[in-house]
């Protein structure tokens, strides 16, 4: 498969590309770590690359999912985790880490094939949560940028806005200062808007990892089964109540499921 690389944080990573036949995999070259990295445990990232070009999977996942522990939230760490899941044999936690890595590289090709392949071997044939065409065409920066993009967008048209209102000072019957003032203004609400949404009231998707679970009709053991659900299967989190998660269907159905039976993806 091709190989990419790619600097993210201070990190330089490296990942197969997606495929539409068989799983990814991570090429031969070996993967060098960026001179300023953050890992407080660099090593730990070129074990994992060994390990898995190896066949090793489990190892790499362990040591890939180490770094996440200590707090590394790059987008292709998490890619890097989905593809040594997938080659493990585990493909809930598998799309778990591709959806995690899509939120932070949303436009990245190699991750959008990656998920896809990967929902495509699911049993369940429901369709992913997120957002219609329509409205991801018509918010096409809230749903296309990540939020540290969304963060760097809001500071410079910040700092845009700023600026023409203190050039304005001085060129007060400007209609261009003006018009300019406005036309920065709107995109800068809308992009603060969008960071208040992924920050107080995100996606929520939860990702089965068993096998088979069943979800229930209440939050007890005893509660009658509505219907089953198998690995990979993205379904909405609509709440939560003592180790017990209350998910929704594409088509409307609402059932409970046990919390260590999911992997939580929020954004």
């Amino acid at each position: 498969m091709r190989v990419g690389s790619w600097i993210v944080l201070g990190i330089l990573l490296g990942g197969g590309a997606g495929a539409a036949e068989e799983p990814p995999a991570q090429g031969a070259e070996p993967i060098e770590l960026a001179p300023a990295t953050p890992f407080s445990r660099p090593e730990l990232f070129i074990e994992a690359n060994a390990a898995y070009e190896d066949g090793d999977y489990a190892t790499a996942v362990r040591l890939y999912d180490s770094l996440v522990e200590r707090g590394h939230d790059a987008g292709h760490l998490h890619y890097n985790l989905g593809n040594a899941y997938l080659r493990n044999g585990e493909l809930g936690r598998a799309i778990a880490s591709y959806r995690r890595a899509w939120l932070r590289l949303p436009r990245d090709e190699d991750v959008r094939a990656n998920l896809d392949f990967a929902r495509k071997t699911t049993q369940d044939a429901l369709a992913a949560p997120g957002p219609s065409a329509v409205t991801s065409t018509l918010f096409f920066w809230h749903y296309g940028m990540s939020m540290s993009e969304l963060e760097r967008l809001a500071l410079v048209l910040n700092l845009i806005f700023w600026l023409v209102l203190a050039v304005r000072l001085f060129r007060r019957n400007s209609e261009f200062l003006r018009w300019t003032t406005f036309l920065i203004l709107i995109p800068l609400i809308a992009v603060l808007a969008s960071l208040a949404v992924r920050a107080f009231d995100p996606q929520r998707v939860a990702v089965v990892i068993p096998q088979e679970i069943n979800a229930q009709s209440g939050p007890e053991g005893d509660a009658v089964v509505r219907f089953k659900l198998h690995a990979g299967s993205e379904v909405e989190l609509r709440g939560r109540r003592d180790g017990w998660l209350r998910i929704s269907l594409p088509d409307g159905q609402q059932g409970w499921i046990e919390a260590e039976h999911a992997e939580i993806v929020e954004g």
